[in-house]
C-alpha cells in the first residue's frame, strides 16, 4: 500500500507478465497520478535526464561538455517560458502528483543518481512544457543543411547543386545570387553547435484503412515509430483505466501526453515530420542587442555568455566565438538563425487532452491551443465511426514557396539562407485548419513514413528536407496491390503485421541499375559485384548477398568523392556528418537533363569500379564464398552504464538482422568506421503494434527491448527476441485477464 499526495479514491497498479503498467482507478485524473507514479518508479534517471536537456541544465549534472548544448537551448528560448493555462493541466497535475510522490517516497537515491552525484528532485509544469518544447527543437534542425547549401551553391552556382535538393525555387536561386559575397564568407564551422556533434536521421512508418477496407468492419491503423535503440526503450508504455474509459499509449518517460496510442473510440499514430522550422538568414547590420546567460556547470564556476540577438533570433557566430568553436573577428555578415517556437510561449497542459478524444476532430482539436503546436510530427488519427484524418502536428513558418502540380516551389521555400533586410521574409505562422492535410481520402487509407506527405498541396512548403520515400512508397503499393485484387475489405491485423516486416527496398531497386550501369571495370571483383546486383531481388533479408554489396557501397560515400574530385571544394568531406539530409544522392542524381556532371561521368564510373574491387575483397576476406547479409548487419544494444556491475546484465544481442533504413522492417546502421565491412543497425521501431478498433481492449504489440528501466526487473530486454524474430504478443487490457505479476494499492493522502 502506498499514500499519494492528490488521490481522488483508492486504486491499483498493476504489471503483467510482459512488464505492461495498468491502472485501475476510479477516475481519470488518479488514472493519470497512477501513470506518473509508474513512470518514476521505472524510469526515474530518464526522467531527470531528459528534463535537463530541455531545461538547459544538462551541464549542472554531467559537466562542462554539455555547456554547448545548454546554451543553445537558453538562446532560443527551448524551456519554456510564460507559460499560458491550458485546459489539460488537471493532467499535468494529476501525473506530477504521482511522479512527485514516487520521488518524495524514495527511501535511498538511486544508483544512476549516485554514479551522476546527484539527488532526484521533484518535477513542474515547467519541466512538462520544456520537454514539449525540446520534441520540437530536437528531432530535425535543418540550419547546417540550409549554410551548406547555400555555401556551396555560392562557390560554384546553383546548376551544380539544385537537383540535391528537395525544393528549389527561382527565388532561392535569386538569394544566392544577392547573398553571394555573404555566403562565401559565411563560416561553416557553426556546424560545430550541433548537438549531437552527428546528424543523424530518424523515421517511422504509420498508415490507416477506413472500415470499407477492413475485414472487420472497423478501421485499423498500424504504427512503428524509430528510436536509436537503448535500454530503457525511448517510450513507456502504459494502460489507464476508469469508468466507461482505457486507453493505452507510448508516452515519453516524464511527460503525460501519449504520443501514439488508442482508446476505445480512437487510434492514432506518428511519425518524425522532417517538418523545417527553421529559417537562416544573413545579416549586414550589427546586432542591437546582447543577452547574458550563466550556464551553471558540476564541478567548476558557473559559465557566463555575452550571445548577440537580431530581430530574428541568435547570432550563430556569437555562439561560436563565445564557446571558444571559432575566433571572433570583424565580419562585414553574420548569420542569424530563427525557431519558429522562439517567441512562442506554450503550456504544459498542451496535448495532454489527446488520450480523452472520443472522435478524430476532438483529437484533432487537442493538438493545438491557440493554433499552436510544439511538436514536428506527423499524425494519423482514426475514429470507430469511420472517420480518418492526417494531421502536420507543427507550428510552421509560411513562406511562399510551394510547388505547384506539375510545376516548381514558387517564391522562397527557405531551403537556403534569406537576406535579413527584406521585410517580405517576416513570415506569417500556420494555423490549425492549415494543417489538417487529409480527411477521408478517397483511397480509403492514409500513410506517412518520413516521406513529402504534401506533394502538391497546401500554400507553403513544410517539408524541405524529408527523407527517402521508399518507405511511404512501399506501404502505398502493398495497399494498393491488395486493393486491386478486388477483395479490399480483406485488410487484417496479420496483413500489418506482414507489412512491418517486409524487407524489398525501393530505394535499391531505383538505384540499383545506374549504379550497375556504370561498374565497367572488366576486373572479376567488379563483374562479380555487377551480376549480383543486375540479379538481386531488392530484398534486405539476413541470407542475401547481393546486399552485402549495395549497402556498404552506398556508406563509401562515393558520391561525396566524386563531388569532390570534381569541384575540389573542402567543404563536401565534413557534409555527410554535419548535414546528413543533404546525402541522399544517387547516380541518376548527378545524370539529369542539363546537368553540368554529365560531362564528369567517367570520373564517377572509375570511383565506383574502385570503390566495388575494395569492397571484394574486404567480403571475401571477411567471410570467403559465403556471403550474407546478416553476417554484416547485427544488432546490439545496452543501457549507458552496462559496464559497470549495478547495470551489467542490460545488454541484448549482438544478433544477425535483416532490413535497412529504406525498408518497411527498418534497421539504420552508421557506416562501418574501419575497413571492416561489418556495421551496427542502431536505429530501427522502438515497438511495433497494430490496433483494429473493431475490438480495441485487445491488440497486437511488440517492444525492442522491454518496458522497465530498473536493472533488478525481468523486463528490460524480455521481448526483445520476440520483436528481432517478428513476432508479436497478443494483449489483453480486459482486468480479468491479465496475467498479474505485482499489484500496488494506492491511497490518498
Amino acid at each position: 500500500m502506498i499514500t499519494m499526495t492528490g488521490a481522488q479514491q483508492p486504486f491499483e497498479l498493476c504489471w503483467d507478465d510482459k512488464g505492461l503498467v495498468h491502472v485501475f482507478a476510479g477516475n481519470k485524473a488518479d488514472a493519470f497520478r497512477g501513470m506518473g507514479y509508474a513512470a518514476g518508479y521505472e524510469r526515474l534517471w530518464q526522467i531527470h535526464l531528459s528534463t535537463l536537456f530541455a531545461t538547459g541544465t544538462a551541464a549542472s549534472v554531467m559537466g562542462p561538455r554539455y555547456i554547448s548544448q545548454d546554451l543553445m537551448h537558453r538562446s532560443f528560448n527551448v524551456p519554456a517560458f510564460d507559460m499560458p493555462d491550458s485546459p489539460g493541466d488537471w493532467v499535468v497535475d494529476a501525473y506530477l502528483d504521482g511522479l512527485n510522490s514516487y520521488v518524495r517516497g524514495l527511501a535511498d537515491v538511486p544508483p544512476e543518481f549516485i554514479r551522476a552525484g546527484t539527488v532526484p528532485r521533484e518535477f513542474t509544469r515547467h519541466d512538462i512544457a520544456s520537454r514539449h518544447r525540446f520534441t520540437g527543437w530536437f528531432q530535425h534542425k535543418t540550419f547546417m543543411e540550409k549554410i551548406y547549401m547555400g555555401k556551396l551553391m555560392a562557390r560554384h552556382g546553383t546548376q551544380w547543386f539544385k537537383n540535391f535538393v528537395h525544393n528549389v525555387s527561382d527565388a532561392d536561386e535569386k538569394s544566392i545570387l544577392e547573398l553571394k559575397d555573404a555566403l562565401l564568407s559565411m563560416d561553416a564551422g557553426v556546424g560545430n553547435l550541433l548537438f549531437p556533434k552527428q546528424s543523424i536521421l530518424s523515421g517511422s512508418n504509420n498508415w490507416a484503412v477506413r472500415s470499407h477496407l477492413s475485414a472487420s468492419g472497423k478501421p485499423l491503423l498500424a504504427t512503428d515509430p524509430h528510436q536509436p535503440h537503448s535500454i530503457p526503450n525511448t517510450f513507456f508504455y502504459v494502460h489507464l483505466n476508469a469508468p466507461d474509459w482505457d486507453v493505452f499509449g507510448a508516452s515519453f518517460p516524464g511527460i503525460p501526453y501519449f504520443m501514439m496510442g488508442f482508446n476505445t473510440d480512437v487510434s492514432w499514430g506518428l511519425t518524425t515530420g522532417f517538418i523545417d522550422t527553421f529559417d537562416v538568414f544573413v545579416e549586414k547590420e550589427e546586432a542591437k542587442t546582447n543577452k547574458h546567460f550563466t550556464i551553471d556547470v558540476a564541478g567548476q564556476e558557473a559559465a557566463s555568455f555575452e550571445i548577440a540577438m537580431s530581430d530574428r533570433g541568435p547570432i550563430l557566430e556569437s555562439l561560436s566565438d563565445e564557446l571558444g568553436l571559432s575566433t571572433p573577428k570583424e565580419r562585414q555578415y553574420t548569420t542569424s538563425l530563427n525557431w519558429v517556437m522562439k517567441d512562442i510561449p506554450t503550456s504544459a497542459g498542451a496535448l495532454a487532452l489527446m488520450p480523452l478524444a472520443e472522435n478524430c476532430k476532438e483529437f484533432g482539436d487537442s493538438l493545438f491551443e491557440n493554433n499552436i503546436c510544439p511538436l514536428v510530427n506527423n499524425i494519423i488519427c482514426v475514429d470507430k465511426n469511420n472517420d480518418l484524418r492526417r494531421f502536420i502536428a507543427a507550428t510552421v513558418q509560411k513562406r511562399p514557396g510551394h510547388k505547384r502540380p506539375g510545376g516548381k516551389p514558387q517564391g522562397v521555400t527557405g531551403t537556403v539562407p534569406l537576406a535579413a533586410w527584406r521585410p517580405e521574409y517576416k513570415f506569417e505562422i500556420s494555423s490549425a485548419a492549415e494543417l489538417l492535410v487529409e480527411h477521408n481520402p478517397d483511397c480509403g487509407y492514409s500513410l506517412t513514413a518520413n516521406n513529402d506527405t504534401m506533394e502538391d498541396r497546401g500554400t507553403f512548403p513544410i517539408h524541405n528536407f524529408p527523407t527517402y520515400d521508399a518507405r511511404a512508397e512501399r506501404i502505398r503499393e502493398l495497399l494498393e496491390e491488395k486493393i486491386a485484387e478486388g477483395d479490399a475489405s480483406t485488410f487484417n491485423v496479420s496483413d500489418f503485421e506482414s507489412m512491418q516486416q517486409d524487407v524489398l527496398d525501393l530505394r535499391a531497386m531505383a538505384t540499383v541499375p545506374a549504379i550497375a550501369s556504370c561498374l565497367n571495370d572488366s576486373s572479376e571483383q567488379v563483374q562479380r559485384a555487377r551480376k549480383l546486383l543486375e540479379t538481386w531481388d531488392c530484398k534486405a533479408d539476413v541470407n542475401s548477398r547481393a546486399a552485402c554489396i549495395f549497402y556498404p557501397l552506398m556508406d563509401r560515400r562515393w558520391h561525396i568523392k566524386f563531388m569532390h574530385e570534381v569541384l575540389g571544394d573542402d567543404l563536401l568531406l565534413s557534409m555527410p556528418v554535419v548535414a546528413v539530409s543533404l546525402n541522399q544522392f544517387g547516380v541518376d542524381d548527378f545524370f539529369q537533363k542539363n546537368s553540368p556532371w554529365l560531362e564528369h561521368r567517367a570520373k564517377l564510373e572509375k570511383i565506383l569500379c574502385d570503390e566495388v574491387k575494395h569492397l571484394v575483397n574486404n567480403l571475401d576476406k571477411e567471410m570467403g564464398d559465403q556471403w550474407a547479409w546478416g553476417k554484416l548487419q547485427h544488432i546490439s544494444f545496452k543501457h549507458s552504464l552496462s559496464k559497470y556491475e549495478h547495470w551489467s546484465t542490460m545488454h541484448a544481442g549482438p544478433d544477425p538482422i535483416s532490413g535497412s533504413g529504406t525498408t518497411l522492417r527498418m534497421a539504420l546502421h552508421m557506416p562501418a568506421v574501419d575497413d571492416s565491412e561489418k556495421v551496427r543497425a542502431y536505429h530501427g521501431p522502438a515497438f511495433r503494434w497494430v490496433v483494429d478498433l473493431a475490438d480495441p481492449l485487445h491488440f497486437r504489440f511488440v517492444i525492442a527491448g522491454g518496458n522497465s528501466g530498473r536493472a533488478e526487473s525481468g523486463h528490460f530486454t524480455d521481448q526483445y527476441q520476440r520483436w528481432l524474430s517478428g513476432e508479436y504478443y497478443d494483449v489483453s487490457l480486459i482486468r480479468s485477464e491479465l496475467a498479474i505479476e505485482k499489484t500496488v494499492q494506492v491511497t490518498g493522502s
